[in-house]
């Protein structure tokens, strides 16, 4: 059972929504904005990136630019969602990391995460997740995380297993077949990494 993220009043809908950033030891989670259109563009185009994701073929520059609309609405109206994921040393975007709440109803709260292929083996995925997964906890408050992954995502799979996430179900949700891994906050156990969540207000006109 999911604790409660947050509790509305008119008070809390008219105030600005309260927004972390994240800080790695080679990583910075910042929001997303459209200025990274183009740079999320190239990610997305790669059909090596995007085969275990969606329909499992590459997004044209409309689809991510729809897409990127939902992140940053998303992530203004709930406090949380897909951070984006950029290299401290140079401050390239390399892709997202975060939360999704497609299938809130079925599973909760998921972990979700898409990384540029020429980063792929340097453990800056598990880096950006296991920030992620602290947050989840120590923040957000939720007693579970899930996360959703297709089956022969062998890469994706090890991933969530160092996280200590543990295989739950095969399932079929939204029309594919998946594998659900959770983790509970009681089994989470945060290492001595670098993790910084840092607070950021948003401006009035940006709140929806």
């Amino acid at each position: 059972m999911m604790m409660p993220l947050f509790q509305t009043t008119a008070r809390t809908r008219r105030s600005a929504p309260r927004i972390h950033e994240l800080e790695t030891a080679r990583l910075r989670l910042r929001m997303f904005t459209d200025d990274d259109l183009g740079e999320l563009s190239r990610i997305t185009r790669d059909p090596d990136v995007m085969r275990y994701i969606g329909e499992g073929h590459p997004l044209t520059r409309e689809e991510t630019g729809h897409n990127l609309s939902a992140i940053i609405r998303g992530f203004r109206r709930r406090g949380f969602g897909r951070w984006a994921m950029v290299h401290k040393a140079g401050g390239r975007l390399l892709g997202y990391c975060g939360f999704s709440t497609l299938s809130a109803e079925e599973i909760g709260v998921e972990l979700a995460y898409l990384l540029a292929r020429p980063y792929w083996g340097m453990g800056l995925a598990s880096e950006a997740a296991r920030a992620c997964v602290r947050y989840a906890f120590e923040v957000l408050g939720l007693e579970s995380l899930a996360a959703l992954t297709m089956p022969g995502n062998a890469r994706s799979r090890q991933l969530l297993e160092k996280l200590g996430m543990r295989h739950e179900r095969d399932c079929r949700l939204h029309g594919y077949d998946c594998v659900q891994y959770r983790i509970s906050r009681a089994d989470f156990r945060p290492d001595d990494s670098l993790y910084l969540a840092k607070p950021v207000l948003l401006p009035p006109d940006e709140e929806n």
